[in-house]
């Protein structure tokens, strides 16, 4: 395996004792302002990363942001190591080991550090067996990034042996979890689908078994080159996104979906499957299209941002579908009236007056100008 840590082997020139609680609570707060601060997500990993610094200090890190229907990685940004790989993708972050990202979001315990996970015995995690001890790697904490309910984030920080992480650094991650995770989804917020520039067609690549790309469509390259990929597919390795993509089709054997920022500032789809129905695991083929977000599909990603209850996120959903309000009374079963107040309740929270208004800040484009 190459060289996964970087500057590893230098040690941190630093002592979690030192840090003090209200230096903690300074970053706290600090990260609480970044909410408003109107920052794309890769200026706000930058400066979540800067404030953290002390407060969490760590040799290495690597953060992500997720899609918070699938709880799938689209976007990463890594600290003094080499990007993820499939190897990552495959042991890290989708098989199922101690403090999951999946299992941290969805916990009443949003952060956790692999010793105490594993209750003192290390080697009883695959990931440690696989990637943490071979690069001399003994503490690891790990938080996921949740507001009401929804996981938009999360990072894996990581200390070289003899150092751990504690259980007050723990607690002060999980509670950092929800502010983050406010964070997070207002950066979500501000990004939405393209409107008619939008490419019209998908893009098809079927992966085999070695995670070697088998055949492609003209359309693919472009939709590629909106992931971030520059190479050529046949040779050079995909992005993490579909790495994960990949992985979570192989562990879970059914079709999965993933929704993330492009480079051109528009929504892309990524939806996978196997080729043959029931056929999963290491050696399956899996068919990936790549398209641009459609109206129904970022309905859930759209009400998860702005704190939609469980029916407003229902009838949110059937008006970007189109539906007038007596096709939506009749789908629901109530009253039109009972619709109108749900409505009013929607547009309240969006920051939006009407349905139309309502469709335009889902198809707005992505505004990357901070405050300043």
């Amino acid at each position: 395996m190459p060289l996964f840590w970087g500057l590893i082997a230098l040690g941190g020139p630093w002592d979690s004792h030192v840090v003090t609680h209200g230096s903690r609570a300074r970053a706290y707060e600090r990260v609480a302002l970044l909410e408003d601060a109107r920052l794309d997500l890769p200026e706000l990993f930058d400066e979540v990363s800067r404030i953290l610094s002390d407060a969490l200090p760590r040799d290495t890190a690597c953060w992500h942001s997720t899609d918070p229907t699938s709880l799938i990685e689209t976007s990463f940004r890594v600290e003094h190591m080499p990007a993820p790989d499939a190897r990552i993708a495959e042991v890290a972050y989708l098989s199922g080991d101690y403090n999951s990202f999946v299992e941290l979001a969805t916990g009443r315990r949003h952060s956790g550090v692999l010793s105490t996970a594993t209750g003192g015995d290390l080697a009883r995690s695959l990931r440690y067996r696989e990637i943490l001890r071979p690069q001399s790697i003994l503490g690891e904490l790990r938080t996921s990034f949740v507001a009401d309910g929804a996981c938009w984030g999360c990072f894996a920080f990581f200390r070289a042996a003899p150092a751990d992480f504690t259980e007050l650094e723990r607690d002060f991650a999980h509670e950092l979890a929800s502010v983050l995770g406010r964070c997070f989804r207002a950066a979500g917020r501000r990004a939405r689908t393209s409107g008619p520039g939008a490419r019209l067609w998908p893009g098809v690549l079927v992966v085999d078994g070695d995670r070697r790309v088998e055949s492609i469509t003209p359309q693919a390259p472009g939709w590629l080159a909106e992931l971030g990929f520059v190479g050529r597919p046949e040779r050079d390795p995909l992005p993490f996104v579909l790495l994960a993509v990949l992985e979570r089709v192989r562990v879970d054997g059914r079709e999965t979906s993933a929704r993330v920022l492009g480079a051109s500032g528009q929504w892309v789809e990524i939806h996978a499957a196997p080729t043959s129905p029931g056929q999963h695991g290491r050696d399956s083929r899996v068919a990936i299209v790549l398209q641009a977000a459609t109206l129904p599909s970022m309905a859930p990603l759209i009400s998860a941002a702005y704190g939609l209850t469980a029916r407003e996120r229902e009838l949110t959903e059937l008006v970007l579908q189109g539906q007038g309000t007596s096709e939506i009374a009749e789908h629901l079963f109530v009253s039109p009236h009972t619709v109108q107040s749900h409505l009013k309740s929607i547009f309240a929270k969006v920051g939006v007056r009407s349905r139309r208004e309502l469709v335009g800040r889902v198809f707005a484009r992505h505004d990357v100008s901070p405050l300043g």
